[in-house]
């Protein structure tokens, strides 16, 4: 954690709503992202995303100095979208929204000659998977968090992560086999 997010989160702690706003701003971008990923519908994500912050917000107080605040963050990020859909029917994959670093860049000639419409197949192949895979592949490859912080975001052992990054993965390269690879790393052996 940055020594500036440590003062933010230690001003937001003494309730000061200009840090908070500042730590939301940081925090916003990759956190919609992620549960868009994840609910498949814009309006849910920003709702999931308003409901999360007000926890944090709320609970800041709670947040132990020292640990991860992303993978404190990301706990309750996930556990309000889950919340919010596990009532829900499954909407429709949103195929006018890909990740930039999921998308095939013009800048490089290997991913440049994977197309729009190869994109929105892996992208709504990563969202068929179920959530317990699903969920790891999208906090490591979009939200950027480590295996180490996705352990301790879901609350499972380091192996547990590894095992399912790996067979989601491998449910991936099952389908396309080298387009995924195209596609900057999303799979790695």
């Amino acid at each position: 954690m940055h020594s500036e997010e440590i003062e933010l989160i230690q001003r937001c702690k003494s309730h000061d709503e200009a840090a908070f706003e500042k730590l939301y701003q940081q925090h916003i971008q990759f956190a919609y992202g992620t549960v868009l990923i994840l609910v498949k519908n814009s309006n849910v994500a920003t709702e999931v995303c308003q409901e999360a912050f007000l926890k944090v917000f709320k609970n800041i107080r709670r947040f132990r100095d020292g640990e991860p605040f992303r993978a404190w963050f990301y706990r309750i990020l996930i556990n309000e979208a889950m919340r919010l859909t596990r009532r829900m029917i499954k909407w429709p994959i949103p195929t006018d929204i890909i990740p930039e670093k999921w998308s095939p860049s013009q800048n490089n000639p290997e991913t440049a000659a994977v197309s729009k419409e190869q994109c929105i197949e892996i992208w709504g192949s990563v969202q068929r998977l179920p959530p317990k895979l699903r969920v790891p592949l999208v906090l490591r490859y979009y939200a950027d968090l480590s295996e180490a912080e996705i352990a301790k975001t879901l609350h499972i052992p380091l192996g547990t992560v590894k095992s399912r990054l790996n067979r989601g993965r491998e449910g991936l390269r099952r389908i396309f086999p080298q387009t995924v690879e195209l596609l900057g790393g999303v799979y790695h052996d």
